[in-house]
């Protein structure tokens, strides 16, 4: 940038200066630069005729400027300039030019034909016609009707391209994962006895669907599925017997309509009948009450002191909240369960005992509209027991409300609604096994 500021006048050639030094920077034919608007605007110069004024060669075009920055640009510098752009010009019209000759040879050449790139070095490939004509003979993706044979093939198609990746059966196999079953029969019978047959879909009653299986020997090994209605309990059932007129059968019971847990059981079966099944006691199908004893149950809701409880899995969506002392409220169910196990319609409750089984609360329940209980708990005394076994607490009376002993629970044996998480989950089990076809 050169010293001092000027003044640009719109329609006039004369330009003012402030501060600058034009007769030992200019000369007539050189050019000052300056940006006025926004818009840069190069001047030639005409005449100097003092540090302070200059003539242009034409009339200034642009609007009237005082106070401008500028720059002097000597006519040999601008001369460089203008050569340079020429000489860039006639770079850019020959390579446009190589252009054309390019797509030209590559639109209308055959066979390979070489091209100029942009830096001067060439690529030697294909014209399109080349390309076209190699094309018309390879297979179209996907279904082709015109392959009949792959003549001249010296290596088999990998697995990845379908085929086997083998010129032989054995090695076929192995490339496809094949293991020695591959070259097996299947059994010819549900019970056959032939050795190193394989085992197919319902030989002894594996995946088999049978709604009255037979309390014979015959029955052999087994597992099926079995349909509601049958006299035994539907669900899973594996027979074994070690002859032909006894054994033993083992039956696990779910899906739809069945209410409580797995029910697996067992019986003793002879030839044409089968004694009662026995019921297996799991923690599936049992619960361990405040005094540790263990009790068949579900669903069972423990309660605390303070309202928090626990649920099993058919009781999942009970809630619990405590009203008040000795006031527990039970919701999503609907009543009592009347397992008589539990003392039946009126039972359904398990609870806190001390050391010489003497129940510490009372216990009183409503059953709301909606289904919920209502569950209340008092303080309960022994007067006819010894002093150390009497139950009294310091301003609790025989039948006060009072909470829950903190270091024990009651349970609850509730009915779930139909809706029920579990109750869900075992028809859609259930629905599901029954759409397995009988064969």
């Amino acid at each position: 940038m050169s010293a001092g500021t000027i003044t640009l006048t719109n329609g006039s050639a004369i330009v003012g200066g402030a501060g600058t030094s034009f007769a030992t920077e200019l000369a007539a034919g050189d050019f000052i630069v300056s940006t006025v608007g926004g818009v840069p605007y190069t001047l030639p110069v005409k005449s100097v005729e003092s540090n302070t004024q200059l003539t242009l060669v034409s009339n200034f075009t642009g609007p009237t400027q005082s106070g401008a920055a500028w720059s002097a640009v000597p006519r040999v510098a601008l001369n460089m300039v203008t050569a340079a752009l020429v000489a860039q010009s006639a770079e850019a019209l020959r390579g446009l030019n190589y252009d054309k000759q390019n797509w030209q040879s590559i639109f209308s050449g055959t066979g390979n034909v070489t091209v100029t790139l942009p830096d001067g070095t060439t690529w030697t490939g294909p014209a399109w016609n080349s390309i076209t004509t190699s094309l018309s003979g390879k297979a179209e993706k996907g279904a082709n009707s015109d392959i009949t044979s792959l003549s001249g093939l010296t290596t088999a198609l990998s697995v990845a391209q379908g085929g086997t990746g083998s010129k032989n059966a054995s090695g076929a196999r192995t490339n496809l994962g094949l293991g020695t079953a591959a070259t097996k029969n299947i059994q010819d019978g549900p019970f056959a006895k032939k050795d190193g047959a394989v085992l197919s879909y319902a030989d002894y009653g594996i995946g088999y669907f049978k709604s009255t299986p037979a309390n014979t020997g015959a029955v052999y090994n087994g597992f099926w599925k079995i349909s509601d209605g049958s006299s035994y309990r539907h669900g899973m059932c594996f027979a074994w017997a070690d002859s032909e007129d006894e054994g033993w059968q083992l039956s696990r019971q779910t899906g739809p309509g069945i209410s409580g847990a797995m029910h697996p059981a067992w019986r003793v079966i002879f030839p044409g009948s089968g004694y009662q099944w026995y019921n297996f006691y799991s923690t599936a199908n049992t619960t361990v009450s405040s005094d540790g004893s263990i009790k068949s149950a579900s669903p069972v809701v423990k309660i605390f002191h303070d309202g928090d409880y626990e649920t099993n899995a058919e009781s999942e969506g009970v809630t619990v909240s405590r009203l008040s002392r000795g006031v527990y409220l039970i919701r999503g169910c609907e009543g009592l369960n009347s397992d008589p196990s539990w003392s039946g319609i009126d039972g359904g409750f398990d609870i806190p005992a001390d050391r010489n089984k003497q129940p510490l609360i009372w216990l009183d329940y409503e059953v709301n509209a909606d289904g919920s209980l209502l569950v209340k708990t008092y303080h309960r005394t022994h007067p006819s027991a010894p002093s150390f076994a009497r139950n009294e607490r310091d301003g609790l009376a025989d039948g006060d409300p009072v909470d829950i002993p903190a270091d024990q629970f009651v349970s609850v044996r509730v009915e779930m609604p139909v809706n029920s998480v579990w109750n869900k989950h075992q028809n859609e089990a259930g629905e599901a096994a029954l759409q397995v076809p009988a064969s």
